[in-house]
């Protein structure tokens, strides 16, 4: 709500500061020995201040910033680099790790966050010079937010995220605990998952074309079950291996449609960051619940058995989704 109001530039710095406040902190406490659970737990929930207030505003000048028909290319874009990241930055945090020790990886994120914000400061972006006048929800915007029809979309976002989060927190448990992968082959778990991300950049046209858009997130939903039941059988490096590409093909494909899918709400809303920040929390809050109620259903079962249940899910969600779009 404050990004649709307020000044996005400041938002944007403001959002890089709290991030680099606490990664240097941290870096300080570490080395100084003096980090707790309590100043983890506080330093983490700033830094996720950042990111919650980073997220609507970003995408939202990004929308602003790229012509509609050019914004699913954007979008798709930006989730590449999202799992590009996720790839090349544990690989550059172990490096540092292993020849600098643990307060210069924070100190080096904390710097990584400087360069960030001197771009916000040289960004030439005109909608953030002014700031817009503060403007009450109206009835009609609240209607567009909690509508029947955009209900009945936060709950298959929340529901994918949800059952689409096992495999995020327990591949780990299932790749290094129990296939016993060596740290090579574990780490380039992520990297095979990145390559289904790029496959599916590859084909976007084919995967993504806005007028079949139902059966393209149906087809995501069944890829990224079946990468999902593959792991839970996986026996060795190989099927562990394809079962994360074609995780990835899946996620990358129904992260971007559901984002486009939020952006098309509110295309002719002045209320856009508020309901890409809808989006995030909703999405968000599946893979944080779901996380934790999967490790326990791993813990009272099995891994294998906790994948496979959200494979299920996920499958007969994508079903669905096709039986709604014939």
């Amino acid at each position: 709500y404050w990004a649709d109001h307020g000044n996005r530039r400041k938002i944007l710095l403001l959002a890089q500061a709290l991030m680099m406040i606490s990664a240097g902190v941290l870096g300080v406490q570490v080395w100084n020995n003096t980090v707790s659970e309590w100043s983890m737990l506080i330093l983490s929930f700033t830094m996720g201040i950042g990111v919650a207030l980073n997220g609507p505003a970003y995408q939202t000048v990004l929308s602003e910033l790229v012509p509609a028909e050019e914004q699913q290319n954007a979008v798709l874009v930006y989730y590449i680099g999202l799992n590009m990241t996720r790839v090349v930055g544990p690989a550059i945090g172990g490096f540092v790790l292993g020849f600098a020790g643990v307060e210069n990886a924070f100190f080096l994120n904390a710097i990584c966050y400087s360069g960030l914000i001197y771009y916000y400061w040289r960004w030439p972006l005109k909608t953030a010079e002014v700031a817009r006048p503060l403007q009450r929800v109206t009835t009609q915007e609240w209607n567009l937010l909690f509508a029947r029809t955009n209900l009945k979309l936060w709950a298959e976002i929340f529901l994918v995220s949800f059952a689409a989060s096992c495999l995020w927190a327990l591949y780990p448990v299932r790749g290094r605990l129990e296939l016993h992968l060596e740290s090579l082959q574990y780490g380039s778990l992520l990297g095979c998952l990145g390559l289904g991300a790029f496959l599916s950049a590859l084909f976007a046209n084919r995967l993504m074309n806005p007028s079949r858009t139902r059966e393209s997130l149906g087809f995501a939903y069944l890829v990224f079950a079946g990468g999902t039941a593959t792991l839970a059988f996986a026996d060795n490096y190989a099927t562990a291996a394809l079962a994360m590409t074609l995780a990835g093909i899946g996620w990358i494909v129904l992260a971007t449609l559901m984002n486009m899918s939020t952006r098309q709400l509110a295309v002719h809303s002045q209320f856009k960051a508020t309901m890409l920040g809808v989006f995030l929390a909703v999405f968000y809050s599946g893979m944080s619940l779901g996380s934790v109620t999967w490790g326990y259903v791993a813990n009272l079962f099995s891994t294998s058995q906790a994948l496979m249940i959200s494979s299920g899910l996920l499958a007969i969600t994508g079903i669905a989704k096709y039986g709604k779009a014939k």
